[in-house]
This record gives C-alpha cells, sequence and structure tokens, in this order.
C-alpha cells in the first residue's frame, strides 16, 4: 500500500505556474523602470479570454507592482482607469480595483509615509477626471483592466497626468485585446492551442 501511495505522489503534476509568473513579473518590472515617460507597456497581448492566461497576467502584474520602487527614497502613485467602456463617475469593481487595495495592505508601511499613493480617473458626465493623490513631482504607473490594441485611450490618461506635472507616466493594460489574435471555436473545426497568444 505504501508503494502504491508514494507512486501516486510521483505521477502527481507539478504546474510551473509559479515559475512562469516569477519570470514574466521580473519583465514587467524590468520595464516599468526603464521604459521611456509617455509609455504603454503592450506585454500583456491576447486574443480570446483564456482563464489561466488571465490569472497569470493578473499574478504577474501583482507581483511586479510590490516590488516596484520599495526605495524610501521614491514616490510613486498607481492609478486605477476603468475598462473604456466602463468609465463612470463610480468606477466599477474589477481586478484592477481589488488589486490595489490588496497592494495597500501588503505594502503598508509604504502607504503610511506617502512614498506609495493610489488614485482613480472617473468620468464626471462631461470628461475624463483624476481624483487622489498629488501626482506633481511623482512617478505614475496607470493601471487599466482592458484596453483594446491600437486605442488612444491610456495615451489621454497619460497627457491628463501630465497635466497634473506627474514627473514620468508609464501605462500598463493587464490584457490587450487583439482580435488578429482570436481563434476560431472548435465549432467550425478550426480549434486551436495557445500558439497565437503572445506574452513579450
Amino acid at each position: 500500500m505504501a508503494e502504491k501511495e508514494n507512486e501516486k505522489h510521483t505521477d502527481k503534476k507539478v504546474s510551473d505556474y509559479e515559475e512562469v509568473v516569477n519570470e514574466v513579473a521580473e519583465e514587467l518590472l524590468a520595464q516599468l523602470a526603464f521604459s521611456d515617460d509617455g509609455s504603454v507597456i503592450e506585454m500583456f497581448e491576447a486574443g480570446n479570454y483564456d482563464p489561466w492566461q488571465l490569472f497569470l497576467f493578473f499574478g504577474a502584474v501583482e507581483k511586479a507592482l510590490l516590488q516596484y520602487r520599495t526605495d524610501k527614497r521614491c514616490k510613486t502613485v498607481y492609478i486605477q482607469v476603468p475598462p473604456e467602456g466602463l468609465a463612470t463617475h463610480v468606477p466599477p469593481v474589477t481586478p484592477i480595483s481589488t488589486l490595489l487595495k490588496h497592494l495597500s495592505f501588503e505594502r503598508i508601511d509604504d502607504f503610511m509615509n506617502d512614498r506609495l499613493e493610489t488614485g482613480r480617473v472617473v468620468y464626471n458626465s462631461q470628461e475624463m477626471v483624476y481624483e487622489g493623490a498629488d501626482v506633481k513631482n511623482r512617478h505614475v504607473v496607470i493601471l487599466c483592466d482592458i484596453m483594446r490594441k491600437g486605442s488612444d485611450y491610456l495615451n489621454e490618461i497619460i497627457s491628463l497626468c501630465h497635466e497634473n506635472k506627474a514627473s514620468h507616466v508609464v501605462a500598463v493594460p493587464m490584457m490587450l485585446w487583439n482580435p488578429e489574435l482570436e481563434e476560431p471555436s472548435d465549432n467550425e473545426g478550426q480549434g486551436k492551442s495557445n500558439e497565437g497568444h503572445r506574452l513579450s
């Protein structure tokens, strides 16, 4: 019996999820650190709503933001931007809004000492406006759950931050929707694996 139990444990598949998350998070962290002011970091490009891929994207963004600009001399603001088309005067609950709440607990010392703050962009019935911590002379990371590839949506938010005197601004869509990568459905007899997806 003991030998059979050992065989079962030996044959059990072990996921490499955490290893992949760490690798992607390291790449995102590097891009956050070295991307030019005004950049939109287009790492998480996808063509369908694969839940496992979304877990990977979310995990990598979380891990990178936990480590980004932790030096006590750094002043950083994370800004939540609702997905285009969901912009309202009351931002919807999304993975990014939940992530920022989690980060406020995980980096509580940075928050308590004003080294890390948050803000959000809302729609006031006429235009997009910024609410939250002062971004003047601070590094800003704009976070959006999803953006269509080729959209100028986040560039408009970057301009808004520059108008408020932010010193350096980058934007990260947690999923960059690219219809050209969308896979045919199995019903058409053309189902494929995840070959069309790209993580860069």
